[in-house]
């Protein structure tokens, strides 16, 4: 026996030593559970924190459940369902392209429908009415029909007019100095005047540049510039006469009657 108590028998001293060693084994393995026990408790409540923040976004999927009997084929309908819903995003997205392109489209062709030139509609156009023949368009020229007529025969004369203008212009119709007309004069004095007594009207008629026309005129040898209903016979003797068409009067001519 020692001073600090009896001697035990080397056999305890191992047990104690296997014991102290197993207590301290349990004391580790007590600590590193309630360690893992700690760092789960913080993971679970990183994850909830995690999935309460995901579910709005995840919101319309919350109600999709895989059919019991088709579990094989849950996984392929929902990786169809990403991908149909990948190809409607996309399709959103070219159409949503689309339309923010067609404003600018239809601004640029804006410009070209309004440089369109339309198809040329065929114009009526009315024929401008000729213009009377005047003094500077007209000829006249009065021709009787033999220079000497014998007593009893018709004093006739062939009337011409010639337009020697650049244009066309008109002869006859209504209106005053228009028609044609006849002056027989003897010297200074007047003889005939048919627009006195007789009508002097003329069809009204185009006459072409460098065109003529012509009539005829006759002479019933009275002298009427005393009136038509005192009318007398001219005598016998050497007469002039003119011709006027449309206001434009002939250099006169000379004749004789028997």
């Amino acid at each position: 026996m020692s001073e600090n108590g009896p001697v035990l028998p080397p056999e305890v001293y191992r047990r104690r030593r296997i014991v102290a060693v197993i207590a301290l084994l349990a004391i580790i393995l007590l600590l590193v559970a309630g360690v893992t026990s700690m760092i789960g408790m913080i993971n679970g409540k990183k994850d909830a924190t995690v999935a309460s923040t995901a579910t709005p976004s995840g919101a319309p999927f919350q109600s999709f459940s895989a059919r019991p009997t088709e579990t094989a084929s849950a996984t392929p309908s929902t990786s169809a369902t990403a991908s149909a819903t990948s190809a409607t995003a996309s399709a959103t997205a070219s159409a949503s392209a689309t339309a923010s392109v067609t404003p600018s489209v239809t601004a640029s062709a804006a410009p070209t429908a309004s440089v369109t030139t339309p198809a040329p509609v065929p114009s009526v156009t009315t024929a401008a009415a000729v213009a009377a023949c005047t003094a500077n368009d007209l000829k006249v020229t009065v021709t009787p029909a033999k220079h000497t007529f014998a007593a009893g025969e018709q004093v006739s004369f062939h009337v011409t007019y010639t337009n020697s203008s650049k244009t066309p212009c008109a002869v006859g119709g209504e209106g005053t100095n228009t028609g044609v007309d006849l002056n027989i004069t003897s010297g200074a004095a007047r003889v005939y005047t048919r627009s006195l007594c007789a009508a002097t009207t003329l069809p009204k008629a185009d006459v072409a540049a460098g065109s003529e026309g012509a009539t005829d005129l006759a002479w019933d040898r009275k002298i009427n510039v005393l009136g038509c209903s005192s009318a007398s016979n001219a005598q016998k003797g050497s007469y002039w006469a003119t011709a006027t068409v449309n206001g434009v009067t002939s250099t006169q001519v000379n004749f004789v009657i028997q």
